[in-house]
């Protein structure tokens, strides 16, 4: 066998049910300097790509648990980056093509060339390298100007977000989930002198461990297990640009320790490395919790809250913003270019009375949702199912206003809404599902305590 060695290992997963097959994929691969794990169905694949980073997966259509073409879209949501190469039996073009709509990079028949193999590892190394720039860089091709509201309170926040785009201090915006902190955070970073640079943004929840850091600070071939080749962090990647991180009270403390020393010397280390790199990078952070109270508890460093709120932003929720409920569902109208004039009287009224949960998110989805109702035509009261039957006090009844109470409901629509899937509710909703599921339990044990539910009355079954 020829030696085709390339000097870019990748770590890939195989997904067959054959043993046979991915034994001799493995042997060859590993001989190769490439990492191997594989999978003999959709179910562990799903759970491989949420567990490790890979670069291709390595795909057979026909698996005992489905048909993969029919599940690679769900795979791809999972693992955007991945480059996918179709290795299967079926060696029709109709296949073929229907392959490369669903997603996939390349397609290989069996039984394989290792030649063929290499080459096409090669082609898609290259694409998967150019998806991770594109998805880690989001250069802005157009600066939109968000909606700041009208009444003093905004204005405040408009004066500090425009010093905040002049200077190159590290801003921390606090909010709670959908009041639009990573709008705001572009926004400054457009508004600054680095717009031209890339803006890079990270949701701190969704990785954890050597994982995060990893993609944070980078890593060194063989700095953990499926670490099998050099790895360039985001702030290395964002030198000179912005990094935004949401969520950074997830931030384990190692990372915050190593985050600390990257704000203040403008230097780190990637994992299982010794060299010293350098990154001028400006940093914005954002939290949905109170970042100072979880100092106080020890959950936080103390020296990193105090480093990165030197300029601190508070976005209020819409709950709490009433003269600017209308005009920024108005607003946002006009984003969807829906062209049919403005909110009728009634709607208005009933936008005004909701108390909005999910903040300017929510508002967005549920005005989204209405234009599909609608079809085309005025928007009416029946295209807001979500908005009138969720208002208690459209009913009647007054209804339990508290926090937590619309928060519940509000989730629980939303669940209903992706017919169940927690996993798209989830990202729906801004929250990781490891938190979804934990406030899923709270509620069923609250509501255990409660005992059975009240009878509902016919126009609550409407």
């Amino acid at each position: 066998m020829t030696n085709m060695t390339t000097s870019n290992p990748l770590h890939i997963l195989m997904v067959d049910d054959d043993e046979s097959a991915c034994f001799a994929f493995e042997r060859f691969l590993l001989s190769e300097g490439h990492g191997f794990r594989g999978a003999a169905t959709l179910k562990e694949a799903s759970a491989a790509l949420e567990e490790e980073s890979f670069d291709v997966m390595l795909l057979d259509i026909n698996l005992p648990d489905g048909n993969a073409l029919e599940r690679l879209p769900r795979l791809k949501e999972i693992a955007p980056a991945v480059s996918v190469i179709i290795v299967s039996g079926e060696g029709d073009i109709a296949t073929a093509v229907r392959a490369g709509r669903k997603g996939a990079d390349d397609y290989l028949t069996k039984p394989v060339e290792m030649a063929d193999l290499t080459a096409s590892l090669k082609k898609c190394s290259d694409i998967g390298h150019l998806r991770r720039r594109d998805s880690a860089g989001q250069r802005l091709v157009k600066h939109t100007e968000p909606f700041f509201g009208c009444n003093d309170a905004q204005r405040e926040i408009v004066k500090h977000a425009h010093l905040a785009a002049r200077n190159e201090t590290i801003v921390l915006i606090q909010g709670e989930t959908g009041t639009g902190k990573g709008v705001l955070a572009r926004w400054i970073h457009c508004s600054g002198r680095r717009k031209d640079e890339l803006f890079i943004e990270l949701n701190c929840s969704c990785l954890k461990g050597d994982m995060l850091r990893s993609e944070l600070f980078g890593h060194a071939k063989g700095a953990f297990t499926s670490a099998v080749k050099d790895h360039e962090g985001l702030i290395e990647t964002v030198d000179r640009g912005t990094l935004f991180l949401d969520e950074i009270s997830d931030l384990d403390a190692e990372a915050q320790a190593q985050l600390l020393k990257a704000i203040e010397e403008k230097t780190f280390r990637r994992l299982g490395e010794n060299r010293m790199r350098h990154s001028d990078f400006r940093l914005i952070c954002a939290t949905n919790r109170d970042l100072l109270r979880e100092t106080n508890e020890g959950k936080f460093r103390a020296d990193l809250y105090y480093r990165i709120s030197i300029f601190p932003i508070v976005l209020p929720p819409l709950r709490l913003r009433g003269d600017d409920i209308v005009p920024l569902a108005e607003y946002l109208l006009k984003e969807f270019r829906y062209s049919h004039g403005a909110l009728s009287p009634q709607t208005s009224r009933k936008l005004l009375d909701y108390p909005w949960p999910g903040n300017i998110r929510e508002l967005r989805n549920m005005l989204e949702r209405a234009i599909i109702l609608a079809q085309g035509g005025p928007l009416e009261a029946h295209h807001f199912p979500g908005l009138f039957k969720g208002n208690d006090t459209a009913n009647g009844n007054g209804g339990d206003l508290s926090l937590k109470n619309t928060e519940e409901r509000h989730i629980q629509r939303v669940i209903d809404l992706f017919s169940g899937n927690k996993r798209k509710a989830a990202h729906a909703l801004d929250l990781s599902l490891s938190a979804l599921y934990s406030r899923l339990d709270t509620y069923r044990r609250k509501n255990r305590q409660k005992g059975p539910p009240p009878p509902q009355r016919p126009e609550d079954q409407a």
